[in-house]
């Protein structure tokens, strides 16, 4: 064969080595970079979730301080004691405000709170008109929303529920004082959400965020107290009309639950700073307002010579109208030319001053003031309540012959709080035995309690008032058995004082009634102070009245 006619040899392939290795080095590099953005997302969806989130979200919220999201005061029927007003909220960009925006917010009495933003500002008012409603939603572009104010317009118990500083709304006073920790809110920031431009997002319902890692229920920052909202508006009322200044309380026997504690003149807890140069509407009469108590403390020196047995209730002195006792005159103002002969239920009826006179003289005023203070007075009436007064009463080495005639009828050294003589007048309705008094529910005690007074000297102190109410200084009259004075009157007993005081530089009179009743099978004490009345029959003797018709009229 020839050698040009032998078949050409076939190309031999080329070696894959290379296009090979480099479609590996791209996988690779694929798989490497897909690792890299897994771990990325990782990272910022698992280990950053909460910090990012929170950047984000903060980028689009507005804070607005200043809400009210304290926990509530209730009555003892669960009826709120804070709160029911409502107040709007206006946040309004500052870039659109001007001249005719600053007149609508005056004439609606709108105040900026909250602390001041770059963007905005927020104003609350308790004034609404629907008017400048549409305006300012359509002209300015204003987030309005509504929420319940803190305090009330005409505040029930204004002097008990207390009040808040108004920089870092905490309890400065009574129960918000009391009970600032349960009170106090979990944060106080609420949020509303904007846009990227920065305009508020409408139709979006704010929030409150709160400050702690687990927000408090409502339930848990509530605070019940024994009050009877609505006995504590018929004795706020009935106080107010029957003078400028006083107090009354009322309690139940039984259990020692104050159901009403009433102190006048009354003040705006939202305006505390109109209050600053007028301490008399900041005092609470109830527990801080010390006074002479005035024929009240007749109860006092009858007991104590009763006890101590110098006498019995048959012990008789003649008033002439005026005695001197140690040197020192008392005349005898219920009667100018005296009352004659009387026993010491009768002079306790008609409040005779030279009776009482002669019956300290024979007893003894060590022994009247020892009485006074194992009978509470001189002494705070309730624990942990850090604004009530102690009073006064003398130590037993501070008084001598010369005190008697002051002493033995309420006047002189002796203070007392209406809160004082209330609980005296409760351990008196209970026969004797103590009762402790609490501004909180509580059942009625079966427990032993202590005796404060000889059940046979708490009985004949019972039979003694009962006189004052059917034919001494406290007579109602015959109130007839279809009123509602017929389911009390009978079971009623009190005691009527008047006491000499100085106000202004002028003498005058403050006026008490004390006393207690049955209604169904509840007993109540009710102690009513009036400054400057008439006397305790005319001026306080009214507001007893208008709570026992209440409490009669609601069985």
């Amino acid at each position: 064969m020839d050698k040009d006619d032998r078949p050409a040899a076939a190309p031999q392939a080329r070696p894959q080595t290379f296009r090979g290795g480099r479609l590996l080095v791209i996988a690779a590099a694929f798989a490497l970079v897909m690792l890299l953005l897994a771990g990325r997302l990782f990272y910022l969806q698992v280990l950053c979730h909460e910090e990012l989130a929170a950047a984000a979200a903060s980028q689009q919220e507005i804070a607005i301080e200043g809400l009210d999201t304290r926990g509530m005061i209730l009555d003892r029927n669960l009826q709120p004691l804070t709160g029911g007003t409502d107040q709007y909220y206006y946040i309004v960009s500052k870039k659109k405000e001007d001249a005719a925006f600053a007149h609508l917010m005056e004439e609606l009495e709108g105040r900026q709170v909250a602390r001041d933003s770059a963007s905005y500002h927020v104003y609350r008012t308790e004034k609404y008109d629907s008017d400048a409603n549409e305006i300012l939603q359509e002209r300015y572009g204003a987030y309005v929303f509504r929420t319940q104010a803190r305090y009330a317009d005409d505040q029930l118990a204004c002097h008990l529920i207390g009040y808040l500083n108004e920089d870092e709304q905490k309890g400065v006073s009574g129960l918000e004082l009391i009970h600032q920790d349960e009170l106090a809110a979990d944060g106080d920031v609420l949020t509303v959400l904007a846009d990227g431009a920065g305009n508020i997002i409408s139709g979006r319902a704010p929030a409150v965020r709160s400050g702690t890692e687990k927000t408090r229920t409502m339930e848990s920052r509530t605070v019940v107290t024994s009050i009877d909202r609505r006995l504590q508006y018929v004795c706020e009322k009935a106080l107010s009309a029957a003078g400028e200044s006083g107090a009354a309380v009322v309690m139940d026997v039984d259990s020692g639950e104050i159901l009403a504690w009433a102190s006048t003149p009354k003040f705006d807890p939202r305006s505390i700073e109109d209050y600053l140069d007028d301490g008399d509407c900041l005092l609470d009469k109830v527990s801080q307002g010390t006074y002479a108590p005035g024929s009240v403390f007749k109860l006092v020196t009858a007991i104590a010579a009763l006890e101590s047995g110098v006498c019995d209730e048959e012990q008789e002195f003649t008033c002439e109208g005026e005695v001197v006792v140690a040197g020192v005159p008392v005349k005898c103002t219920a009667a100018a030319q005296g009352h004659g002969r009387l026993d010491m239920g009768e002079a306790l009826a008609v409040s005779c001053n030279c009776y009482f006179a002669q019956l300290g003289e024979l007893t003894g005023c060590e022994e009247i003031v020892r009485t006074a203070r194992r009978l509470g007075l001189g002494e705070k009436v309730l624990a942990d309540y850090p604004q009530e007064e102690a009073g006064y009463i003398p130590a037993e080495e501070e008084v001598g012959p010369w005190d008697t005639t002051n002493i033995s009828i309420g006047q002189g050294d002796i203070l007392v709080t209406p809160l004082q003589i209330v609980r005296l007048t409760a351990v008196l309705a209970a026969g004797g035995l103590d009762v402790k008094a609490t501004l909180y529910p509580r059942a009625r005690s079966e427990r032993e309690r202590k005796r404060l007074i000889s059940s046979p000297t708490a009985a004949l102190l019972d039979e003694m008032m009962r006189e004052v109410m059917a034919s001494g200084s406290g007579a109602i009259g015959d109130a007839g058995g279809g009123t509602a004075a017929g389911k009390w009157l009978l079971s009623a007993r009190g005691k009527t004082g008047t006491a000499e005081a100085l106000w202004q530089g002028e003498a005058v009179s403050n006026c008490w009634f004390t006393g207690y009743f049955t209604v169904g099978d509840r007993r109540y004490a009710v102690t009513v102070l009036v400054e400057r009345g008439v006397s305790g029959s005319a001026t306080a003797l009214p507001v007893f009245r208008s709570v026992a018709d209440f409490l009669a009229e609601r069985s």
